[in-house]
């Protein structure tokens, strides 16, 4: 069974829609944007085998807002900090080493200061990744004018589409 584990948020949270072109340049530029002492990212699929399950300070298990995604099958989990420190060892055990979807990652999670920031689950699928008002519209555009994203569209709160 399938569960995704969309935050409740406050109504006047932002909330955008993103439509994904890139997914890897995509998840990069997130990190990117949002790394700092006080975030964390989850990963949830066929992980096991990556260098992401070998990183240090790695966890298995859910932590705070980062939550599985998926119930059933039961698939792989990791959380781990993504400060500046770290951001360049995660990048490298991504980058041409990891797949997107059923072999590699399937949903991604990054929490900023307890509350989610960016959410991309089934794969990246459309109406399944949405940023939060940690992220700027003003990188959401430069995204899209660099052709990582399709579109993205600003939403009053959280809808359950995935």
């Amino acid at each position: 069974m399938f569960r995704l584990n969309w935050q409740s948020t406050d109504m006047e949270e932002i909330i955008y829609k993103l439509e994904t072109r890139d997914r890897p340049r995509l998840l990069v530029a997130m990190m990117r944007a949002l790394a700092a002492e006080d975030t964390r990212i989850s990963f949830e699929g066929a992980l096991s085998q990556t260098e992401l399950a070998e990183m240090e300070g790695v966890i298995h298990e859910e932590s705070g807002v980062l939550k599985r995604a998926t119930l059933q099958p039961k698939l792989d989990f990791l959380v781990l900090h993504l400060t500046q420190h770290n951001l360049s060892a995660i990048e490298k055990a991504i980058v041409s080493k990891i797949a997107f979807g059923h072999s590699g990652i399937i949903h991604v999670q990054i929490e900023s200061a307890g509350k989610i920031a960016f959410a991309a689950y089934d794969s990246f699928a459309r109406e399944c990744v949405v940023a939060y008002s940690a992220v700027s519209s003003a990188l959401l555009e430069e995204l899209t004018k660099s052709h990582v994203l399709r579109n993205y569209q600003r939403e009053q709160q959280s809808t359950r589409n995935c």
